[in-house]
């Protein structure tokens, strides 16, 4: 018999990357703690890309899986914290892909039916002639669920996909047209990844998060108010509202904060309440 491989997709922009600083952690958290995090959960694995980044297999999540050679962490490590806490001694798998300053409206996470782009086969490169092309994070994360599924496969799993989580739409805050499409966008990206693996996402929750309203992103609130309606609308879609759970970016690194990313405790919240939406 199959043993079951259950998996959180983890994906977006830079918050989803995690930009926080590990050295801040032990402002907030115990030394026994931090020294979790440092040591990672064996029981929680992740096989992640973020920017030229790669896993290349699934490995325990702690910190550092975000930037190359940079000693900052992502959600992921919330999400273990509370997994490990809530199912102790189950085994879960994250696959992680995110980038960055992307975005949909500028084409990074164009998915196939997005004003007919073709299918994905036609645009399954993220690069021709070493240059980028409109779709390749959408191609990237296409990528990393088939070579998952099939590492899982491999080894006797059987994949059951519970929850796609997004943490994107800061980049499309800064503009209202960016901001009034963005849902609509949202909705073919989620249609065409679900199109392209029928079978693994026929019992998934999408969730998606909230983007800080009192920073650089003018329309902040506009977007959440349309990420808000649209989880409304169908029953395997939720919203986390990261502006009330109290999510900061003003304080850290403490000479010059980072007002784009989110502080290292807020990383920790942040995956925290994805787990939390998962409903296992």
């Amino acid at each position: 018999m199959k043993k079951e491989a259950k998996i959180i997709i983890l994906s977006g922009q830079s918050n989803a990357v995690g930009v926080a600083h590990q050295n801040y952690l032990k402002r907030h958290f115990s030394a026994e703690k931090v020294a979790e995090f440092e040591a990672g959960y064996d029981k929680i694995k992740v096989n992640f890309y973020s920017h030229n980044y790669k896993s290349n297999g699934f490995v325990p999540v702690t910190l550092g899986l975000a930037e190359e050679n940079k000693a900052t962490f992502g959600p992921e490590v919330g999400i273990a914290e509370y997994l490990t806490e809530k199912y102790p001694g189950e085994e879960f798998f994250i696959i992680k892909c995110a980038f960055g300053g992307s975005a949909i409206y500028s084409g990074d996470w164009f998915s196939p039916s997005i004003f007919n782009i073709g299918s994905y086969e036609d645009t399954k490169h993220s690069k021709i002639n070493g240059e980028r092309v409109k779709g390749w994070c959408y191609n990237e994360l296409v990528h990393i669920i088939e070579e998952s599924i099939k590492m899982l496969q491999k080894d006797g799993y059987e994949p059951n996909l519970r929850a796609f989580c997004w943490m994107q739409g800061e980049s499309e805050a800064c503009g209202r047209e960016m901001t009034e499409k963005y849902i609509d966008l949202y909705d073919h990206l989620i249609h065409d990844v679900v199109v392209c693996f029928p079978e693994l996402f026929k019992s998934c929750l999408f969730i998606d998060a909230a983007v800080a309203d009192d920073t650089i992103w003018q329309f902040a609130k506009e977007m959440n108010k349309n990420k808000l309606e649209y989880s409304k609308k169908a029953s395997n879609r939720r919203f986390i509202d990261t502006v009330a759970a109290g999510l900061t970016t003003k304080n850290e690194p403490e000479s010059q904060p980072d007002v784009a990313h989110y502080d290292s405790e807020s990383v920790i919240k942040l995956g925290k309440l994805f787990a939390e939406a998962c409903e296992f």
